[in-house]
């Protein structure tokens, strides 16, 4: 029987047919064959992506390069609305709007052209201070201050006392110098008329109060102080702190840093909890959200020529003696770091600092500089230009003229 079987299986195989253990080394084959299929199919897939992202990447690259390093020739005028300016007005830009105000009142305009609100008033010596989208205005010696923002009135503030100076938040609170005879006092108010605090100073004390910011919250206020005495003068910059923690300190006084010979005229908050001062022989950092400490000052040797900033940056303009230029901005972020530097023989009429890098003009003649100092537009406007809005990108800004507001592109 067993030899039967044999033949049988031997007829088998010579006919064609396969053994167990043959179609098994089949299949194993067969599966081994797929597998290498599908992994050369999902290598050349993965090649094919690499491919792929390696030419965006290249793409992007180049890209970026030209972007950097191109320059700006003119500027394609892609939208003019019509807009009259009132004779003997001034116009700013307050959070990308446009803030106009004369002695007679005060208004509120897109870069379209429609008002956004109007008010009027009646002013000798108006005086402007503004927060981010908040501005506050005042008449020197008067009783009166006026609070809006970029989108309504907020409302007014009347002082029993003549208005020495003032500083407003950007959520509308306002800080005011009045001038009380033997005292100086210093009122915070809300827009409401509400005086949620207030300090009294004197000149034998103090000093007289010269220059003054109040924080974007409205909690803390900054002061520079002028003292003269034995024929020698002094500055003093005291920080209040009206928040809870400013209640354990007599009068709010969290800390105060003194300069001999020397006049401080400017001190303004900045982002990430950081104040500057400026002085006649130095600059000044200090950083602290309850209270501000120093953290960085440089002696100054030239004299400043101007001052410009934002919440992020400040500028400081000096004559160009040491080479061909007529003028130097040294520009410092909120770490009291030097991040620019740039020489220019532009006759300036305002230097804005934008994400998009650092704008000088006046009038009739612009300059546009990336953050890597690299120039990107110099050019003559076509009209002559009132006001300057950055647009937030290098290549788009809106000008304001006497009879129009040009949304722009730069070509």
């Amino acid at each position: 029987m067993a030899e039967i079987r044999d033949f049988n299986r031997n007829q088998y195989l010579l006919k064609g047919g396969k053994s167990k253990s043959d179609k098994k080394t089949e299949n194993a084959q067969d599966k081994k064959t797929m597998d290498n299929k599908l992994a050369r199919h999902r290598q050349m897939k993965l090649y094919a992506m690499l491919i792929v992202v390696a030419i965006a990447v290249v793409t992007t690259i180049v890209t970026y390069v030209r972007w950097k390093n191109m320059v700006y020739t003119g500027y394609e005028i892609i939208q003019q609305n019509e807009w009259v300016r009132a004779s003997g007005s001034q116009s700013m830009n307050l959070g990308g709007t446009l803030f106009t105000y004369s002695n007679d009142g005060m208004s509120c305009t897109d870069i379209k052209g429609k008002i956004i609100w109007n008010q009027t008033y009646e002013m000798q010596n108006p005086i402007i201070r503004t927060c981010s989208k908040t501005v506050a205005v005042g008449d020197y010696n008067g009783r009166s201050i006026y609070v809006a923002n970029t989108q309504e009135i907020l409302g007014k503030i009347d002082t029993t006392m003549p208005i020495r100076d003032f500083c407003v938040s950007s959520n509308g609170i306002v800080a005011v110098v009045l001038d009380d005879s033997n005292v100086t006092a210093i009122y915070l108010y809300r827009t409401t008329g509400e005086k949620p605090a207030y300090f009294k100073t004197t000149m034998s004390q103090s000093g007289y109060p010269i220059a003054l910011d109040i924080s974007s919250s409205g909690s803390q206020v900054a002061v520079s102080y002028l003292k003269a005495e034995d024929g020698k003068i002094s500055s003093n910059i005291g920080f209040y702190n009206f928040s809870s923690v400013g209640q354990n300190y007599t009068d709010n006084l969290v800390g105060g840093y003194g300069y001999a010979e020397a006049v401080v005229p400017l001190v303004r908050f900045m982002a990430n909890d950081t104040i500057f001062a400026v002085a006649d022989n130095r600059i000044a950092f200090y950083k602290g959200k309850q209270k501000p400490e120093s953290l960085w000052e440089k002696m100054i040797t030239e004299e400043i020529q101007s001052v410009f900033y934002d919440e992020n940056h400040v500028g400081l303009v000096f004559y160009n003696t040491a080479a061909d230029s007529t003028y130097r901005i040294e520009v410092y972020d909120t770490n009291a770091k030097k991040v620019n530097e740039i020489t220019f023989d532009l006759e300036y009429q305002e230097i804005l600092f934008d994400t998009s890098g650092i704008i000088i003009y006046n009038d009739s003649e612009c300059l546009i500089y990336d953050w890597g100092g690299r120039l990107k537009f110099h050019e003559k406007f076509k009209d002559r230009v009132n006001c300057f809005i950055p647009g937030g990108s290098i290549s788009r800004h809106t000008l304001v003229t006497d009879n129009a507001i040009q949304s722009i592109e730069l070509q």
